[in-house]
């Protein structure tokens, strides 16, 4: 099935990627005057209907939206980092909590968490889906239902486990995704 995409029916299009997902196969034949990032949508959500591996597509969808959100924060200290690792959330909440959301309520620091490179070793996608009240003053938030991938390809129930799956590693999501889809809908 080839989808013709312009400037005027681009959102519309991307708004139908449901009814187009049990398709054989689709083509997105984009139009120039549609906007780069709709464009980037438009092929990302084309190769997920065209992976018919039910795992294989959850696993690119889930490394397509990570990779967009770690580009969104990389190399940005959205987070406020001062020299001591405090990030600006803490600074004002308890300075003595070093590396902001990677410290668990128990007072460790995330297992997956690299503190002599700052960064996460694991593709926690609910981590990097979460704001705390610092990034979401500065309008630094981002939901499930923000990225077509997300809010087109999985249930309610698989959105929640995306959603609330905190300080959980990439195979655990995965895990829990796949239990759910041959459950009784």
């Amino acid at each position: 099935m080839i989808i013709d995409v312009n400037k005027k029916n681009v959102k519309k299009v991307i708004r139908s990627t449901k009814k187009y997902i049990n398709e054989d196969k689709i083509k997105y034949n984009i139009a120039s005057d549609v906007d780069e990032k709709y464009k980037v949508e438009l092929k990302n959500i084309e190769k997920a209907i065209n992976i018919k591996n039910i795992e294989k597509r959850f696993n690119f969808i889930y490394d397509t939206v990570c990779d967009y959100l770690d580009s969104q924060y990389f190399g940005k200290n959205l987070c406020g980092f001062d020299e001591n690792g405090v990030c600006e959330y803490y600074r004002k909440v308890d300075p003595t909590h070093y590396n902001g959301c990677c410290y668990r309520e128990d007072r460790k620091l995330c297992e997956y968490f690299d503190e002599e490179h700052s960064v996460c070793t694991d593709r926690g996608i609910s981590c990097k889906l979460y704001s705390c009240p610092v990034l979401r003053k500065k309008k630094i938030e981002y939901k499930v239902n923000d990225f077509p991938l997300l809010k087109y390809f999985f249930t309610f129930k698989q959105k929640l486990i995306i959603k609330y799956s905190l300080l959980k590693p990439k195979a655990y999501v995965m895990y829990k995704l796949m239990e759910t889809v041959n459950e009784k809908k």
